[in-house]
């Protein structure tokens, strides 16, 4: 049980960290670039929290 809640923590920290623009880490340039990073990064979070309730409700 907590090496599930250990998983979602991680999935958030991941999701948090994605959101970062790495495009100007590597000189990517564009919009579109970052959108698709952010969008990532938030579905990223966003399970991970879903995930964590779920588990501290259900435990």
């Amino acid at each position: 049980m907590v090496g599930k809640k250990v998983a979602s923590f991680c999935i958030i920290i991941i999701g948090m960290l994605v959101t970062i623009p790495f495009n100007y880490i590597y000189g990517i340039g564009g919009f579109e670039v970052d959108a698709v990073w952010a969008i990532v990064g938030i579905v990223m979070i966003v399970s991970g929290v879903y995930l964590l309730t779920n588990k501290i409700l259900g435990s």
